[in-house]
């Protein structure tokens, strides 16, 4: 409630020489307790206020405030045990006095009062989990923490947190409304677990509730990242070596920061680098000049979502520094994880790529000769095959032929093909993946194939189809074209021999110019 200057019986001027608002917080109780007051004082005259005085209406509490200067705020924040008595009237009361602005006057008294409401009690706790990570190494360690706030307005009793995750127990005997309490675990695990915390108060009524947090399982990080290292010589410039790494994460959690780092010559290939649990290679590529035989060696280094360190070289590839007659050597290998299904659904194929030559191979392109493209690669490297698969949903008996395109070190367009690879739909087939499930490497969505031909290959006969119309259009009208053509010359002939058959001879056509002026 705010009183503005009120006053005595003083009146006049004096009874408007303070603004004072009055609030408390909380204004709404269960029981007597504590609350806050706040007191903003304002003088609005243009002369000090003298010997300001703050009261409480049983006259136990006296607290001098001092002087107030003119056109001054002064705010005061004080506590207050609310009694049953002030519960039941509804109201605080305080008085502000000061003394007076005219020799010989009375003391000037403001009395205030701030609105007090007796509330339904209303227990309220918000409880919370936070894991330091879903996934740790094995025998690694996971930091839980518990938080527990009173966000009712009655105090709670005779708490009780229990986890079965570290057999964790935490107790509290009392939480006053707005407070929070935060309580930690830290547990080892060396096999996957859960985390699934019950919380128990006892509410001013004397019953107990509960509440319960949904399981939250942790599991084991496995390792696995893949690295496939190369170097050869660049197929683009002369006396220069590529150095390519591609690097798989098959494991169930992330890398992130990762930096590449050459473990020979030094310095930073890449950095920053993010590999998603299961996803995408990510290639990594430089080059160097020749300089006679050298070795390369590159080392990664980053760290888990799961907080293992990262710490892996590749292996030691060396290169003459005498130039070799290039050469291209390119193998395809394509297996089905389950050749024979008992019905309809997804089939994986599993590639590996392999150039076996002494230079990368350029502009390679792996593809299903009916189903399209798989996967493109700017360059094929030496040394280790490159891993890629792609999934197909299959709902009858179905052949599949993978071709893969790529540019010899002559520039010259090479093929290498699988031979026909048979998927069968029979009962004694295995379970086949489940439709709707993406390739490791494949993007986009897998390609549906039936008895008869697929729609790559409907695509391709609509197109020669279309191909087929334009030419017979343009040859037709080229026909026409040529008969005016014949025509025109024909009807030219016969018109130059009827003329000569009136006159006898061929008719001169003289050449016009300009006549030359005699001097």
């Amino acid at each position: 409630m705010c009183a503005l200057g009120i006053a005595g019986a003083d009146g006049g001027e004096t009874a408007t020489s303070l603004a004072i608002d009055f609030t408390v917080q909380p204004s709404v109780m269960v029981a007597p307790g504590d609350v806050t007051m706040t007191f903003v004082i304002e003088n609005r005259t243009d002369r000090p206020v003298r010997n300001v005085y703050l009261s409480s209406a049983d006259g136990q509490l006296s607290e001098p405030i001092g002087q107030i200067g003119p056109g001054e705020t002064q705010t005061l924040m004080r506590p207050h045990t609310v009694t049953e008595a002030e519960l039941d009237a509804g109201e605080i009361t305080y008085t502000v006095s000061h003394d007076p602005m005219i020799a010989g006057e009375a003391k000037i008294n403001y009395p205030l009062s701030a609105a007090i409401a007796r509330g339904e009690a209303q227990p309220g706790v918000d409880f919370t989990r936070r894991l330091s990570s879903d996934h740790v190494p094995q025998g690694g360690q996971v930091t839980v923490i518990y938080k527990v706030a009173n966000t009712g307005n009655v105090a709670l009793t005779r708490l009780r947190l229990q986890d079965a995750l570290g057999d964790f127990t935490g107790r509290l005997e009392q939480l006053d409304v707005g407070e929070s309490k935060t309580f930690i675990s830290r547990v080892t695990l060396n096999e996957a677990a859960q985390s699934a915390p019950s919380l128990e108060y006892d509410a001013p009524s004397g019953d107990t509730r509960t509440r319960q947090l949904d399981p939250l399982p942790i599991g084991i990080a496995g390792s696995g990242l893949e690295m496939s290292f190369s170097v050869g010589r660049t197929v683009f410039e002369d006396g220069t070596a590529d150095a390519i790494l591609i690097l798989t994460n098959t494991s169930n959690v992330d890398y992130t920061g990762v930096t590449v780092l050459d473990d020979v010559y030094g310095g930073v290939i890449a950095d920053a680098l993010t590999l998603p649990s299961g996803g995408a290679p990510v290639e990594v590529s430089h080059t160097y000049p020749l300089r006679g035989e050298g070795d390369y060696r590159w080392r990664v280094r980053g760290s888990s979502g799961a907080g293992e360190e990262l710490d892996m070289r590749t292996q030691t590839l060396t290169l003459s520094g005498e130039a070799e007659d290039a050469q291209v050597v390119v193998e395809l290998r394509a297996a089905p994880r389950t050749p024979r299904i008992n019905r309809a659904g997804q089939v994986t194929f599993d590639f590996a790529l392999a150039n076996e030559g002494n230079v990368m191979a350029r502009d390679a392109l792996l593809y299903e000769v009916n189903r399209g493209e798989i996967r493109r690669l700017a360059v094929l490297p030496t040394g280790q095959p490159l891993q890629c698969s792609a999934s197909y949903e299959v709902d009858a008996d179905a052949q599949f032929v993978f071709c893969l395109n790529y540019t010899d070190a002559d520039g010259h367009q090479r093929t290498v093909s699988t031979e026909p690879i048979d998927i069968v739909i029979a009962s004694d087939g295995a379970t086949p993946e489940r439709v709707g499930r993406a390739g490791m490497d494949l993007e986009g969505e897998s390609v549906k194939v039936g008895g008869s031909a697929s729609t790559f290959v409907v695509l391709l006969v609509i197109a020669g189809a279309a191909l087929t119309v334009m030419i017979t259009i343009l040859a037709a009208a080229s026909l026409r074209a040529r008969r005016e053509r014949l025509r025109r010359i024909a009807a030219e002939k016969q018109r130059a021999k009827a003329e000569l058959g009136r006159t006898g001879s061929v008719p001169v056509v003289k050449a016009q110019g300009k006549k030359k002026k005699k001097g």
